[in-house]
């Protein structure tokens, strides 16, 4: 057997390439390059390929991405270059682009081991035309990243006791938070992060630099990428949401700053769910507090370019308060889980007015309107736990260990041409042991964080010290280029 070091000479359409065979493996076991052993330039092996399309395979092989600089996505030919070698699923995977996600075509492809003995508690995927999808995990008070192509790994150590909120900002550069803990801390995976080489090491908020992060999101605008945090007091009788430029690693906004005076903890609920709905120029901010009365709940939508203290959409909820919430910039909409009734509720952000509101009863239910009145009605938690997130065309909803996926779909022209949701289950995707020769299905335990980017799903289940990786069939991939 070749050494891992071993060094390699390929002539791939007339044009030398020289690499190493532990280079090679990282195509995967099923991919004719890694069984490729010790050649020397007199006595090369020949590809008959694109050469170019070759160089960027390689690259990516070496780099575990892409370095596409400011070129666009990879491109159909690219693509089939890399199936051309049968590199393994999650290598397609990362290199495929986010409109090929094939949602009903998600299959576990991957288990990727944690080092300690946490288990991960946030998790986020950082995915664009720069950064194919590598996933980024925090257990205990580490972040780990795994590059795209799942093949090398980096580990940060935060002063966090447990990171509560986590966004990766390219492959070497994340932002975690704990609601215990104060700032924004910044884990640098390599010195390729030239907008966080002078950047302190910790983000906070200029009013309070003691106060805590509940959430954080990312607004992704190539021309002026934001970091959005909320930010509580260290006695919790202030919060507010704190606009940082990635860039700067500055603070350039604070928005609707609240204050708690006496017992009304109910009128300032910060926000512990944040997302940014960049069509539509929204920020979504969303949270909740329960008491022996139950639970309230706040959604609010602030368009940033208009006002800083008055969202422009605002809801109290209280009947059926939300489990979670997200919005989706493509379906134009906000989706919510009930916590009594664990149905799916939405509500179309065109409906919004310039008098800053939707209406009396903004929410339609897309699953069982029955179902969902009763519970309210019993004050049932059916939904406690339940999670809920938008991704493309689709909202995925996690009930338990099993993943719920709902789709927009158009009604016939008799039927009157109208769009409604329907809902597909992608399950849970149990492990096979295989024991005296018999498959044995192994139930899973309760997903309790989950991030999205290119063509995956990452997922963590309670107790487990690994990362769970979901790729979309390759087949699926290629059948929309």
């Amino acid at each position: 057997m070749a050494s891992a070091a071993a060094v390699v000479t390929l002539n791939v359409g007339g044009e030398l390439f020289q690499t190493t065979t532990a280079t090679l493996s990282r195509a995967g076991a099923s991919s004719p390059l890694a069984s490729l052993g010790a050649s020397t330039p007199s006595a090369p092996y020949f590809l008959d390929a694109d050469p170019r399309l070759f160089a960027r395979l390689l690259s990516f092989l070496r780099h575990g991405r892409l370095l596409l600089g400011g070129a666009p996505p990879p491109s159909a030919a690219l693509l089939a270059e890399a199936r051309r070698f049968a590199l393994d699923g999650a290598l397609l995977a990362s290199l495929s682009r986010a409109s090929a996600f094939a949602p009903l075509e998600l299959r576990p492809s991957a288990l990727l081991p944690l080092t300690g003995r946490a288990a991960p508690s946030a998790m986020s995927v950082c995915a664009s035309p720069k950064h194919p999808a590598s996933i980024v995990a925090a257990h205990g008070g580490v972040v780990t990243c795994f590059d795209a192509a799942l093949a090398t790994r980096a580990s940060v150590l935060t002063p966090l006791p447990a990171v509560d909120s986590l966004v990766a900002v390219s492959p070497a550069l994340a932002l975690a938070g704990a609601s215990d803990f104060p700032g924004v801390h910044l884990c640098r995976f390599s010195d390729d992060a030239p907008s966080a080489a002078a950047a302190p090491d910790v983000l906070s908020w200029p009013d309070s630099p003691s106060a805590t992060v509940l959430s954080m999101a990312a607004s992704g605008a190539p021309s002026a990428p934001c970091l959005f945090a909320s930010f509580e007091s260290a006695r919790r009788t202030s919060s507010a949401i704190v606009v940082f430029d990635l860039n700067s690693m500055s603070p350039v906004a604070e928005i609707g700053r609240k204050e708690v005076y006496g017992a009304d903890v109910e009128a300032a609920i910060p926000a512990t769910k944040l997302g940014w709905l960049g069509e539509h120029n929204l920020l979504l901010a969303a949270g909740s507090h329960s008491s022996p009365g139950g639970v309230v709940g706040d959604i609010r939508l602030w368009d940033i370019r208009a006002s800083a203290t008055v969202p422009v959409w605002e809801v109290r909820e209280k009947e059926d308060c939300f489990a979670d919430v997200a919005g989706s910039d493509t379906l134009s909409a906000l989706f919510k889980v009930g916590a009594s009734s664990g149905e799916v509720f939405m509500t179309d952000l065109r409906r919004l007015d310039n008098g800053g509101g939707i209406g009396l009863e903004p929410w339609v239910c897309i699953g069982d309107g029955q179902r969902a009145a009763a519970a309210a009605s019993s004050r049932r938690k059916v939904g406690n736990g339940c999670r809920i997130e938008c991704y493309c065309n689709w909202v995925f909803v996690a009930r338990g260990a099993y993943v719920e996926v709902w789709s927009q779909i158009e009604l016939a022209p008799e039927a009157g041409g109208k769009k409604v949701m329907k809902r597909n289950w992608v399950g849970s995707g149990p492990s096979i042991e295989v024991g005296n020769g018999e498959e044995v299905a192994k139930e899973k335990a309760k997903i309790v964080s989950w991030a999205f980017g290119g063509s995956r799903m990452a997922l963590a289940r309670a107790d487990k010290r690994s990362v769970e990786v979901w790729d979309s069939d390759p087949a699926a991939i290629y059948a929309n280029p």
